[in-house]
């Protein structure tokens, strides 16, 4: 086990730290959550029980969680969520907002651990016209996780009127500290695009980073990056999309849970999966 997951564990509370061991690996913290709030954002991922469908078929899968938003937890069967891990995400905004990197919270951390939630997740976009209150909701919600000892998974992204392009790892690295520095116990970033570019984010923070998927891929191109970002030393990935929309879910999220849980440094496993 590295420096960075001891130390994060080690300032975690006997209930965040007992939520986080059914949605990561206890030993390594290291995860594979596939987000699938999308829907509140562009409209609908697919039939009626397209949620139902896949939570259920991604529980067979390796992965360790999914994050969904309360309403659409109360359409998945329950067993759907006997070897798998629940994160609900407080944050919404819709692609038809006159301002689209605006988000506002729908929930509460109370709420959410009522729906049975292991953790709570919020998105939040800095450098967009309303960051002064999405920073300000950020602190609410981590104030309340640690009231109720439930982990926190921060989306960071820059995102805004002055952004454009790919991050870089330096603001990579800055989103990562305004999380760690409020209170988040995980942090989601976008791929900083190379693994020595990501190991120099990953090294700036003591807290779990896990990598998001991006833009949809082909499955064999989303299982290979998937190989390319864990060869960083991050904690994990929340692969969302190049999941639920791959040509095959359940390949694609059981390649990519394998790459994620192999032992750190088992560079010649992980590349044999990809």
């Amino acid at each position: 086990m590295d420096t960075q997951h001891a130390l994060a564990r080690a300032t975690l509370s006997s209930g965040k730290a007992l939520r986080l061991a059914r949605i990561s690996d206890p030993a390594t913290r290291r995860a594979h959550i596939v987000p699938m709030d999308h829907s509140v954002t562009v409209g609908p991922l697919g039939p009626v029980d397209h949620t139902e469908r896949m939570v259920s078929l991604l529980a067979r899968t390796g992965i360790n969680a999914v994050v969904l938003h309360r309403g659409r937890i109360n359409h998945v069967p329950v067993d759907a969520f006997s070897s798998i891990g629940l994160i609900v995400h407080l944050s919404a905004g819709t692609s038809l907002s006159l301002d689209t990197d605006a988000k506002v919270l729908v929930s509460s951390v109370e709420a959410a651990v009522r729906s049975g939630a292991d953790a709570v997740s919020i998105h939040v976009n800095i450098g967009s016209h309303s960051e002064r209150q999405q920073l300000a909701d950020f602190a609410t919600v981590a104030r309340e996780c640690e009231a109720l000892g439930v982990p926190l998974l921060a989306m960071m992204y820059a995102r805004g009127p002055q952004q454009s392009g790919p991050s870089s790892a330096a603001t990579l690295a800055h989103l990562a500290a305004i999380a760690t520095d409020l209170g988040a116990d995980m942090i989601k970033l976008d791929y900083a695009g190379s693994p020595a570019a990501m190991q120099a984010v990953v090294a700036s923070t003591p807290v779990p980073v896990y990598v998001a998927g991006g833009p949809t891929i082909s499955d064999d191109a989303a299982i290979a990056l998937g190989a390319e970002i864990m060869s960083s030393g991050v904690a994990g990935l929340s692969f969302g999309r190049n999941v639920f929309d791959a040509s095959s879910p359940v390949r694609v999220a059981s390649a990519l849970a394998r790459i994620v849980h192999q032992r750190i440094g088992d560079t010649e496993r992980v590349a044999a999966l990809a």
